[in-house]
């Protein structure tokens, strides 16, 4: 299902304390200092000495699996698995955290027509979800009217995508959203994620695939064995593959 994780205004959390503020201009969506993770057991899982994530950027994760990839998107969303504890300060600014998973079908309910779905979990408009359907190259008015378990793989790829844009959050999070995808899909994928997540946004992506760090990166982090590291400061954003218009027949 779609992760929208409801959240203050802003969260900061240092051991168990939670404060609020506003934010001011120029300050990073989501900032951690000396942020540690840890098991049930004590295990350090994670450690994030700093790191600040700005409005409207391209933050691309890699590293190997197992690492602390996903681990990684969990602290930024400020939500852990049962058994898992956070020590350190994280300071967020947004209501709302939109993720796409690495499955489609993993995002939405599978027996819900998706056009009833997405208006439901969202809240938007009947006319709105049309808009960011067909964006998404999901054109096809009978295609609101199907069970996503009955949408082609692609198909609800590209859905769970449009579910994360309708839910207008200021921090979307994609776990390697393109790992089942072949090389042509993935560059559409890559399309659809820079467009409907939209520049004022913020995206965050963890990969395996180099093709995706180096496309929609405008910063990339190297997760390992739990340690994180800065492996491309920010730079201008490369334009992700030119791919078919939304209009074009879905994969």
């Amino acid at each position: 299902m779609i992760i929208i994780i409801i959240m203050p205004d802003h969260h900061t959390a240092r051991a168990s304390a939670i404060t609020g503020s506003h934010p001011v201009p120029g300050q990073g969506l989501v900032t951690l200092r000396d942020a540690c993770v840890f098991a049930r057991d004590g295990r350090t899982l994670l450690t994030v000495p700093a790191l600040t994530v700005l409005r409207g950027e391209r933050l691309v994760i890699t590293g190997p699996t197992g690492s602390g990839k996903s681990l990684l998107l969990a602290t930024l969303a400020g939500s852990w698995a049962p058994g898992i504890s956070f020590r350190g300060e994280r300071t967020a600014y947004y209501s709302r955290v939109g993720f796409v998973p690495q499955r489609g079908l993993d995002a939405l309910h599978p027996l819900i027509p998706l056009g009833r779905q997405l208006r439901r979990v969202t809240g938007a408009t009947a006319k709105r979800v049309t808009e960011v359907l067909e964006a998404a190259g999901l054109s096809d008015a009978g295609l609101q009217h199907r069970r996503p378990a009955e949408l082609s793989g692609g198909q609800a790829q590209r859905a769970a995508v449009a579910l994360a844009a309708l839910t207008d959050a200021p921090l979307v999070l994609a776990d390697e959203p393109t790992s089942a995808l072949d090389h042509e899909s993935r560059d559409v994928m890559l399309q659809l994620l820079d467009t409907l997540i939209g520049p004022e946004r913020t995206l965050v992506l963890s990969t395996h695939d180099d093709v995706v760090a180096e496309t929609l990166g405008t910063r990339r982090l190297q997760v390992s064995s739990g340690k994180v590291t800065e492996s491309m400061a920010a730079a201008p954003p490369v334009h992700a593959p030119d791919v078919p218009g939304p209009g074009d027949k879905a994969a």
